[in-house]
């Protein structure tokens, strides 16, 4: 009795399928237990390539990110004060006791001030502000002790007299005022006003919000995600109270818009792609089983690429989803070209015929495609880092499955090997046509695409615009030109990170530079600056500081008697004064003076701060204060990412031409003249074309453009290998492939084409516009049957 032939490989291929398609989902699961978490990242500004600074700064930058990147604020507005309160105490209440966040606001609790007050007091002798230290320093004493009785006395008290038996010349009354008028507390036009802070702004009264974010806090899933709960339950409170409107602010919201955005498009593109090639491949086939195998061929190469992006990175983007949604066209083109022998060549009687029969094109197109998304992994973009390996990983995979799966099915009954749609020999899309004739069309598309590219030269050029890769949306447009208005905390985003050995050397440094901007100050370049060492200074300072006290000690009596103490009070102070040389460190501040969102502290490589200008005006100014100091850096990071974007673009074109020229070799050894000389001009059409379409539609070449323009050129080569072998016979057959693998190809790219994230919308067109060219130019030059 004879047996069937398996479906599936012999013990050979099973192997080398499962072992390669069970050691990276095992080491996956095993490498739980020994490295870090695994998870998916949705954050919009880890898309971005990491600027080019040392990694020391790099990392510092990005625990400063990280941390202030999780503080949102949210403006409760309302027609009257009592009405934008309520709603503001609504929303607080909603989610004050959250496990969400970190921190919550609205309440200026009188016991914080207490705590801010007693922190001043403690450190009175050591953290004197600038003016109180050039009085002590050029004969003042006597004015800060006439200051101290002035408000004493007076009708209005310019300092805090809680402490004024032991604080006589009322030293933490001053820092305060200081602070308040020029430092880490001002809160720009933000007041308090019945316990919460609040402005009033053309007819309007605003209440303000700020929520801190655990780290956890944001899921991808909108229905975990607390941001998507705070726009859950913002409209109901509106809707209880008249005229109230909230704004909000803060990178959560920018991320999550973006997130959920790429989330949705990502599950649309990819349902959208399945359901056209099930139905695409149906309709050729009429059989269930080509269908089946390629969505399991998808099917596993996409899990087995996630598994490896995550067994590398240990994370995965959520653009790596969108971009990975590519592998299905380009799995699908190793089905589709097993799939069509498989139907319609009745001379190939065994699924090891057909491997055998287009084992030479699918090899090759295999090999360049995974050259091309080499260069991806080599490029200092963790985004495409992690494409690269989802993509070869995924694509090995399909590959391993059309090799040793593949070749085992069962061939169709004679009867059955042909396409019900076409009789006898396929009909290509062309009509059987001369060389001669094929030549002249083909040099008639090309004149074309030259005189497009021609008319719109101008418009062709390297850029990287940052703000052109994100559009938020009106609602949030909105929320930031009010916030700017109504808070005015004169802020661009600029700010400087400063370097040093431990704490003590960082804040020198700060305190360095500091003094440098109290000059631009002078000549007009910014309105102020905010540091930490204006609230915390060095402890070279604070020695410098008490040392200066010292000139208060010769008007303590009097100053007591002045007061209505006795001389035992002004023994006290001189005792006390005595043994205070104890030092205030950054961690002793308390959370309300904002040290935390400025002082950075120890990380790899040293220890670090931020001081940020306000209102500044000239960037060029800024950047070269920066290098007049080797441990300040200035960051202006939508400007600093544009230009290494730029300057990414330029190395990727050097990676197209790196990957062209191994590909050529390869193609020059495999295949005969002139093949070999079409197969490598085809790829530089493919860039003209795919730059023209950019220049017609005015945009810029930017990175993603030419990242998908390497990636155009590894998937293009795979119609001309098909089309020009000269040994694959049926070449009506060999069309059909070609013609089903491009419209499988275009449907996952140009789905991409029509996403709204731009990074997405041009990595879709170029690729396209690509793959199309190769697609006409590998009918027009495909070669004869011998």
């Amino acid at each position: 009795m004879s047996m069937k032939k398996p479906f599936f490989p012999t013990p050979n291929g099973t192997w080398l399928w499962l072992g390669f398609h069970l050691t990276i989902p095992l080491l996956l699961l095993f490498s739980i237990f020994w490295a870090k978490p695994l998870r998916v990242n949705a954050s919009l500004f880890d898309m971005l390539p990491r600027p080019a600074w040392s990694k020391a700064v790099m990392e510092a930058d990005t625990v400063f990110g990280e941390r202030n990147g999780r503080e949102i604020i949210i403006l409760a507005a309302a027609p009257d004060f009592e009405r934008a309160k309520e709603g503001a105490a609504l929303l607080y209440r909603a989610f004050e006791q959250s496990p969400a966040f970190e921190h919550s606001s609205l309440y200026f609790d009188s016991g914080v001030m207490a705590e801010f007050n007693r922190y001043l007091y403690d450190y009175r002798f050591v953290i004197a502000g600038k003016e109180t230290l050039a009085l002590l320093e050029n004969g003042g004493a006597g004015e800060i002790a006439q200051d101290a009785l002035a408000s004493a006395y007076g009708a209005f008290n310019l300092f805090s007299l809680t402490h004024i038996e032991k604080d006589p010349f009322l030293l933490a009354g001053r820092r305060m005022g200081e602070l308040l008028s020029s430092s880490l507390l001002s809160m720009g036009n933000m007041t308090v006003k019945e316990d919460v802070l609040a402005a009033e702004k053309d007819g309007t009264w605003y209440v303000l919000l700020r929520f801190t974010l655990a780290p956890e806090a944001v899921s991808l899933q909108a229905g975990r995600n607390v941001i998507g709960k705070i726009y859950a339950a913002a409209p109901s409170i509106q809707e209880s109270i008249p005229g109230l409107a909230f704004y909000f602010l803060g990178i959560p919201f920018h991320s999550y818009e973006s997130s959920s955005g790429a989330q949705r498009e990502t599950s649309l593109i990819g349902v959208i792609t399945i359901i056209i090639i099930l139905f695409l491949f149906l309709y050729v086939f009429r059989s269930p089983l080509p269908v089946s195998f390629s969505i399991m061929a998808v099917g596993i190469s996409l899990g087995l690429a996630t598994a490896s992006a995550l067994l590398v990175f240990r994370e995965i983007h959520i653009i790596t989803f969108v971009f990975g949604t590519t592998l299905i066209g380009t799995c699908v083109d190793y089905s589709v070209h097993f799939f069509v022998h498989w139907k319609g060549n009745p001379a190939l009687n065994s699924g090891a015929a057909i491997r055998s029969h287009v084992f030479k094109s699918i090899t090759m197109s295999f090999i360049s495609t995974e050259i091309c998304f080499a260069v991806f992994f080599f490029a200092p973009f963790p985004i495409l880092k992690q494409f690269a390996v989802f993509s070869m990983a995924g694509l090995l995979s399909s590959y391993l499955t059309f090799f040793c799966v593949y070749p085992r099915l069962k061939i169709p009954v004679s009867e059955k090997r042909r396409f019900q749609f076409f009789t006898g020999k396929i009909t290509p899309p062309l009509p059987p046509l001369s060389p001669a004739v094929r030549g002249v069309l083909f040099a008639a598309f090309i004149v074309v695409v030259l005189l497009l590219f021609i008319v719109n030269f101008s418009a062709i050029k390297i850029g990287n615009d940052l703000s052109s890769l994100y559009t938020m949306s009106a609602s949030l447009l909105e929320s930031e030109k009010r916030a700017a208005q109504v808070m005015d905390h004169g802020s661009p985003g600029w700010y400087f990170i400063v370097s040093g050995a431990d704490t003590e050397e960082t804040l020198q440094h700060e305190e360095n530079l500091i003094a440098r901007l109290e000059e631009e100050k002078a000549r007009g370049n910014l309105a102020s600056f905010l540091g930490t060492s204006l609230f915390v200074p060095s402890i070279k300072t604070q020695e410098k500081t008490y040392n200066a006290m010292q000139f208060l000690l010769p008007l303590v009596q009097a100053q007591f008697e002045y007061l209505g103490f006795s001389s035992q009070y002004a023994q006290d102070f001189e005792n006390e004064f005595a043994a205070a040389q104890k030092y205030c460190l950054p961690e002793n501040a308390p959370a309300f003076a904002g040290i935390a969102n400025f002082w950075i502290g120890q990380q790899k490589g040293g220890c670090y701060s931020c001081v940020m200008p306000i209102r500044p005006t000239d960037e060029a100014v800024f950047r070269s204060i920066a290098a007049e100091f080797d441990y300040v850096h200035f960051i202006n990071k939508s400007k600093d990412i544009g230009r290494d974007l730029d300057a990414l673009t330029k190395t990727m074109l050097w990676f197209f031409l790196a990957a062209f020229a191994v590909v050529s070799v390869i193609i020059c050894c495999v295949y005969p003249w002139p093949d070999n000389l079409k197969i490598c001009i085809v790829p530089l059409f493919m860039v003209l074309s795919a730059v023209t379409a950019l220049a017609v539609n005015k945009i810029a070449i930017g990175f993603f453009s030419v990242a998908a323009i390497v990636l155009v050129f590894g998937l293009g080569l795979d119609y001309i290998f098909y089309m020009v072998d000269r040994k694959s016979g049926r070449k009506d057959i060999s069309l059909l492939g070609v013609v089903l693998s491009f419209l499988t190809t275009l449907l996952s790219f140009g789905a991409l084409a029509l996403s709204s994230f731009m990074p997405v919308h041009l990595f879709g067109l170029t690729v396209s516009a690509g793959l199309s060219a190769a697609f006409i130019s590998a009918i027009f030059l495909q070669a004869r049957d011998t």
